[in-house]
């Protein structure tokens, strides 16, 4: 089974029209979203049906919730809260339902999954450092957790009393005895300065995940939210020019 685990797609349909085409050339079989489907990007509509349509499971990111307004959260980001304000206008009452009833964590084969991270889902906690990562694997006992929020491809390994983080590698084998922490990275944002979009493939039967790199027109999708009259500061994260 290839599984591919993919996050933060954050409205992007020109990152998902891409993400599309290589996940048929790699041979997924099941995808598995991880959240913050919404916000940022100019196509919010496109985007949720591509992944109602595609996604064996879904859950709810924090910017999912802000958007539909399903539950309290805190964001205080002026042109956040102005993006999400035009996002809520572009999806219907039955997309805000479906929103509103996905979770913000859960298991497949065994592995956990969640948005941002495992001890209390919807915290909005960053797992970024080798500190967060020592904090955060006593929360778990399964062999893997699978992860989004950061926007960036991180897999941190805990052998024993030990933990090392692997980062640009194109792919990870997974050992017996051994846990490890992935963070799949964002298809619609990723803010490790390198503009392809990122994604996880779990391969089981090899027993490894392959951390994917694509690229996709990004000054298109700038484009297309700076003429939707949106805030400039979305199109500049995606094309890096922050």
């Amino acid at each position: 089974m290839r599984t591919a685990y993919i996050s933060d797609i954050h409205g992007n349909i020109h990152a998902v029209e891409s993400l599309e085409r290589d996940l048929k050339d790699q041979g997924v079989e099941r995808i598995i979203c991880l959240g913050d489907i919404l916000n940022f990007g100019a196509n919010p509509k496109e985007v949720l049906e591509w992944v109602r349509e595609n996604c064996h499971t879904v859950l709810r990111g924090e910017h999912d919730t802000f958007v539909s307004q399903c539950e309290d959260i805190f964001i205080t980001n002026p042109e956040a809260i102005k993006m999400a304000d035009w996002t809520y206008d572009q999806i219907t009452d039955e997309d805000r339902e479906y929103i509103a009833s996905l979770p913000k964590d859960g298991e497949v084969e065994g592995f956990i999954i969640t948005h941002d991270e495992p001890s209390v889902p919807g915290s909005m906690y960053f797992i970024t450092s080798l500190k967060d990562a020592k904090d955060t694997f006593p929360c778990f006992s399964e062999q893997i957790c699978f992860y989004g929020h950061t926007h960036i491809p991180l897999i941190f390994v805990k052998d024993k009393d030990s933990i090392k983080l692997i980062r640009d590698v194109s792919e990870c084998r997974i050992e017996e005895g051994k846990q490890y922490l992935i963070s799949v990275g964002s298809v619609g944002q990723p803010r490790d300065r390198d503009p392809r979009l990122s994604y996880i493939i779990h391969d089981e039967d090899k027993k490894k995940v392959l951390v994917r790199r694509v690229e996709y027109d990004y000054e298109k999708a700038a484009k297309e939210i700076l003429n939707k009259g949106l805030p400039t500061l979305f199109a500049a994260a995606i094309t890096k020019k922050l």
